[in-house]
């Protein structure tokens, strides 16, 4: 039997029994309960749209791909798999989205990727697909990016999931950065060799696929108030973990408890334990999102070039911040990308290749786009914020820590690495080899390779640096 579910992007999605039978489960409905943009909506009030539609829509759009290269040696089986992927590839998702993720991922080590693949091996889910005819752990090592061919429509660099979020994101923020030419774009993808490739035919398509991604991270998903929004419930529920008991709540150990979790649930839960630790920094910062109070931003530099500044443990730096500024830790709060803005940046060097039909070989989208040549230069927005009342002084000591506030084009930001021990051989220094130490920020003048010293901490002995530092290679 034949069923629709109507979508405000797509007009009617059709499914079948097969697919009824996953929708209906309780894994899928929850989904439901879950906000796909967490804490978007304190900026752009029409972003409450959920992972269930959102999954809905991967389903539809992996599906679409699929059928347009089913003459490409896909098989009906491969379809269908793709689809059910693209149904499922959420359902391991927290509340309040990538949010809790920040939390999951300091006391778990654990990602939602790596909870979907648990919950589709070890709860109803499995048995269906069983029933079906399909291995539970085929369909999770798809969702996980396991599957040469197949994860390329649900995980891979151009795909169902992130083609559905950007237009389904834009069209509830009532932006319209994400909009662009998808149906071109999926009409264009063949498969060579177990890869999908974009043809050369449909560059452009491609090109406004990424200036959409690009200009929804910028606009949207990094806006300034969303994101202090993101990290007051980041940083909540990491205060207030043991009092919520998050520990009982193991997605490995305990799967259905897992599965109690909501946005509903979790909100709940937060304010008791908010409320039963008054004077914590997690109450704090719990009722004053929701009271709309929300951190100001003491602090912003972007930055722009060919590789991405990483902070792998901002709460050193937030601590150097809070020692510097004479206030207690946990009043600042330092703020970096946890996703990747374009699908082709410096973190893992993927390009995208395309494929002439009358070429024998791929090519790198950036030999023949000067559009995706320019995007290949990384955007990453590093902010500070605090409450209202430190704002001036935080600006004041991160200004002095980071260099002053701007935004700051290199054709190569190597790395930020805090609480990081840097072994210099001063003969390389005193010989004239490029390298640079500072203590005021960025350097004006360039040189091959800089690197910048915070300036509350000293040169030790023996070249020993142990500092804050960022490496510019110009």
């Amino acid at each position: 039997m034949q069923y629709e579910i109507r979508d405000p992007i797509y007009g009617y999605v059709t499914f079948d029994d097969d697919d009824k039978k996953l929708i209906d489960t309780p894994e899928v409905q929850r989904l439901h309960r879950i906000l796909q943009l967490a804490a978007a909506y304190v900026a752009y009030p029409g972003a409450t749209h959920t992972r269930f539609e959102h999954s809905i829509g991967v389903m539809h759009v992996a599906t679409m791909m699929a059928e347009a290269l089913k003459n490409d040696g896909l098989t009906p089986d491969d379809a269908k798999k793709i689809r059910f992927s693209g149904l499922l590839h959420d359902l391991g998702h927290g509340p309040f989205s990538h949010s809790f993720e920040y939390a999951l991922k300091r006391k778990k080590n654990l990602n939602h990727e790596e909870i979907t693949a648990e919950l589709i091996k070890g709860t109803e889910i499995a048995d269906i697909l069983n029933a079906l005819g399909f291995k539970p752990e085929e369909i999770a090592d798809v969702v996980q990016g396991h599957d040469q061919l197949l994860s390329a429509f649900v995980a891979g660099q151009i795909d169902a999931d992130k083609i559905d979020f950007l237009l389904r994101d834009s069209l509830h923020a009532g932006v319209d950065y994400g909009r662009f030419d998808w149906q071109r774009l999926i009409r264009s993808f063949y498969v060579q060799e177990k890869n999908v490739y974009v043809s050369t035919n449909s560059l452009y398509a491609l090109e406004s696929f990424l200036i959409a991604r690009f200009q929804m991270f910028r606009a949207v998903y990094y806006h300034k108030t969303v994101r202090a929004a993101d990290l007051m419930l980041e940083r909540a529920i990491f205060e207030l973990w043991d009092s919520l008991d998050m520990d009982s709540f193991d997605p490995k150990k305990n799967p259905e408890r897992y599965l109690e979790l909501d946005d509903y649930t979790a909100y709940s839960k937060l304010k008791s334990a908010a409320q039963g630790n008054p004077n914590s920094t997690g109450s704090r910062l719990f009722f004053g999102l929701a009271r709309r109070d929300l951190l100001k931003m003491a602090y912003e530099k972007r930055i722009m070039g060919g590789k991405e500044a990483i902070i792998s443990r901002p709460q050193d730096m937030e601590a150097e911040i809070c020692q510097e500024s004479g206030l207690d830790e946990g009043t600042v709060f330092v703020d970096t990308p946890y996703l990747t803005v374009i699908p082709l940046s410096a973190s893992n060097r993927i390009e995208i290749d395309v494929w002439d039909e009358g070429s024998a070989h791929p090519e790198p989208l950036s030999n023949l786009s000067n559009i995706s040549k320019s995007l290949m230069g990384y955007y990453e927005p590093l902010r500070v914020y605090t409450f209202k009342e430190h704002r001036e002084i935080v600006n004041k000591v991160s200004s002095r820590i980071l260099g002053e506030g701007s935004e700051l084009h290199y054709r190569s930001v190597t790395s930020i690495v805090p609480s990081a021990t840097l072994t210099i051989d001063p003969a390389l220094i005193s010989s004239g080899s490029g390298f640079t130490l500072c203590t005021n920020g960025i350097p004006a003048k360039t040189q091959p390779i800089i690197v910048t010293v915070s300036a509350s901490l000293m040169i030790m002995a023996a070249g020993e640096v142990p500092i804050f530092f960022i490496a510019y290679m110009i």
